[in-house]
């Protein structure tokens, strides 16, 4: 998993503080569409359209499966846009980054794109549409196993727990770096599987100026954490080289008189958002229990956490590194960074790479012996929707009748729609594997002598 693979120095602190971020799903995505276009190029030419044209219509289906693929996955999980005024829909559209895309949405997006542009421009040209089809298949196979590339340096469309006999199989288990993984919230706080970082933390005291910064309670023995030295009792003070500070949530009618006031003693207050309330922030603890004690919470609460537990929260993408600063009795230690990672999860973004690869190269070699024009996108149909319904059921997808997901019943439409395309182009398409009639001989018509 590598969700950043590097950063750009520029508009730094628009979308990173460092910097505008390189993603490896964005990178794996015009990749896809680059090495797309120009095969597609070389093979669109069979059905006599010019690479301008080719290009322009990829440009289309791209656009549209995008569009497509980000609509379906608003709507499949519709529970994650807590905002659901326009606006607020709208800029979570445009925010990929923060949840995903759905690739059958992307081939419903791709379909209605390449039926405007075929109504648009290709109808005109009368360009063979099964040909065509046939053409693009393998680079659509191969545009898959390079997407889900994408898919797997992003941390997403991740398996389920894998067995333990599989951990030394070739792709038999993927550990991501839990911290900016997608899967984080399953397997900690859904499911219990692990902890976030590889060591649970003593519950806060609830007395006013105790302190609310991390103590270990215990390491999971094996773990990054423990390989780094963490031990239980010790208290965490500092986190990638920054103070562990005090982070108080304030709410209530008196909210800003609260804050106001707890700010005096050096704090840094935050306004408050749509996501997140008003918060005050204290570098050093002993500022914290100075500004709790002096001040008494009149038309207002407020609730402690640290700096650590608002960080884990929301981690940055393309971090995987945890540094940690501990008090050991008197004794501060710093110990050596470490990566949290994730059980073992079936890669099943890798599968399907395997799969379509596989795929894309068994749709080359049928290429001269296809009965009719249309067979090689049909087989692409057909396979994908066998290999996506076996393959989900390693997912971890909401369910829905029959027990199927989503993307298992789409599966079977698909496949359903591929054979009764097959049905209806081996009725009315003549065949290539029937010797074709000769033509009559001509006859010379020699006068004579």
């Amino acid at each position: 998993m590598q969700q950043v693979l590097f950063t750009i120095p520029v508009l730094k602190g628009w979308m990173d503080p460092t910097g505008l971020p390189i993603a490896g799903f964005g990178v794996m995505l015009f990749l896809a569409f680059t090495i797309g276009t120009y095969w597609g190029v070389r093979r669109g030419g069979a059905a006599g359209m010019s690479a301008a044209q080719i290009q322009d219509m990829f440009l289309w289906v791209v656009l549209g499966g995008l569009v497509g693929a980000r609509l379906l996955y608003m709507y499949q999980f519709a529970n994650q846009f807590t905002d659901k005024t326009p606006g607020g829909l709208i800029l979570a559209f445009f925010q990929i980054w923060r949840g995903g895309l759905v690739f059958y949405g992307s081939a419903f997006g791709g379909v209605a794109a390449y039926g405007f542009f075929y109504w648009l421009v290709l109808r005109r040209l009368r360009v063979n549409a099964w040909a065509l089809a046939d053409g693009v298949a393998p680079v659509l196979a191969l545009g898959l196993a390079i997407g889900r590339v994408g898919c797997y340096l992003n941390g997403c469309c991740w398996g389920q727990v894998a067995a333990e006999e599989v951990a030394h199989v070739p792709l038999g288990a993927a550990h991501f770096p839990l911290l900016p993984a997608h899967c984080r919230d399953q397997l900690v706080r859904d499911e219990h599987l692990q902890t976030a970082a590889g060591f649970a933390l003593v519950s806060r005291e609830r007395r006013p100026g105790a302190d609310p910064r991390a103590r270990v309670l215990l390491v999971e023995p094996g773990s990054p954490a423990a390989e780094a030295g963490l031990q239980p009792g010790d208290r965490i003070i500092k986190v990638n080289g920054q103070p562990n500070g005090v982070v108080v949530e304030v709410t209530g009618e008196r909210a800003d008189d609260l804050a106001t006031a707890l700010a005096r003693t050096r704090g840094e207050v935050t306004p408050a958002t749509d996501k997140k309330p008003m918060t005050v922030y204290f570098a050093e603890y002993e500022d914290y229990a100075q500004a709790v004690l002096a001040v008494p919470p009149v038309g207002a609460a407020y609730a402690e956490s640290d700096a650590l537990g608002e960080l884990a929260r929301d981690w940055p993408r393309g971090r995987h590194e945890l540094e940690l600063t501990v008090r050991r009795g008197t004794e501060v230690v710093e110990l050596a960074p470490f990566v949290p990672r994730s059980v073992g999860l079936y890669p099943t973004q890798l599968y399907e790479t395997v799969s379509t690869t596989l795929l894309m190269f068994f749709l080359l070699a049928y290429y001269p012996y296809r009965r009719h024009d249309g067979q090689l996108m049909v087989l692409l149909m057909v396979g994908y929707a066998v290999h996506r319904f076996v393959n989900e059921s390693l997912r971890v997808e909401p369910t829905y009748a029959l027990g199927l997901t989503l993307s298992q019943w789409v599966s079977v439409l698909l496949f359903s729609a591929g054979l009764g395309i097959e049905a209806y182009l081996w009725r009315t398409k003549a065949s290539r594997w029937k010797p074709q009639p000769l033509p009559p001989p001509e006859v010379s018509h020699v006068a004579p002598a």
